[in-house]
């Protein structure tokens, strides 16, 4: 099944937007909480990109969100 090239662009603009407001939390609060949800909506951003990636047939930059994406993963499970 091909997806529509306007709902690509749009799942980009919104893995770019989860990154900015996960930054955003992750260096302004130091709440346990909100860490964690910083980590979570970097780790969502991250497997948007991977989705991303892998469709486009990009594999290093798919290693590189997998990367990232475990990383997010870890933030959660450490600030909880």
């Amino acid at each position: 099944m091909k997806i529509p090239i306007r709902i690509v662009r749009r799942l980009r603009w919104l893995g770019f937007t989860l990154a900015l407001i996960s930054v955003f939390l992750l260096t302004t609060f130091k709440i346990n909480y909100i860490q964690a949800t910083g980590w979570g909506l970097s780790a969502l951003s991250c497997s948007i990109w991977v989705i991303d990636s892998y469709r486009s047939k990009h594999k290093p930059r798919m290693c590189m969100e997998i990367m990232y994406l475990i990383c997010g993963i870890w933030g959660i499970i450490n600030w909880l």
